[in-house]
C-alpha cells in the first residue's frame, strides 16, 4: 500500500450541511475502495488561482489515505460524477 493525498475543491455556494456531505462522499468512496489511514483536514475558504465554472472561490479539502494504487481509477470514476466537487487532484506521497 502506497501514501497518498487528495486535494479537492468544493463549491462555496453550497451550504455548510452539504460541503460536509460532499466532504463524507469523498472519505465514504476511498474507505468504500480499500483505502486505510483516511485523514481529512479542512483548509476553508480560498480564492482560486483562476476561475472554475465561473466561480472565484472554493472550499479547500486536504484528505490523506493509503491504498493499492489500482483501485484509484475506480475512485476517481466515483469521484467525476459528484457534482458538489469542483476540482480535485490525487497524488502519491513519498
Amino acid at each position: 500500500m502506497r501514501n497518498y493525498e487528495i486535494m479537492f475543491i468544493v463549491s462555496t455556494q453550497l451550504t455548510e450541511e452539504e460541503k460536509q456531505t460532499g466532504i463524507k462522499f469523498v472519505e465514504d468512496t476511498l474507505k468504500a475502495s480499500g483505502a486505510d489511514s483516511v485523514k481529512t483536514e479542512i483548509w476553508g475558504d480560498r480564492k482560486l488561482a483562476y476561475p472554475i465554472n465561473k466561480k472565484d472561490n472554493g472550499y479547500y479539502v486536504l484528505t490523506t489515505f493509503q491504498m493499492d494504487g489500482t483501485r484509484l481509477t475506480e475512485v476517481e470514476g466515483k469521484l467525476n460524477i459528484n457534482e458538489s466537487l469542483m476540482k480535485y487532484m490525487i497524488v502519491k506521497n513519498d
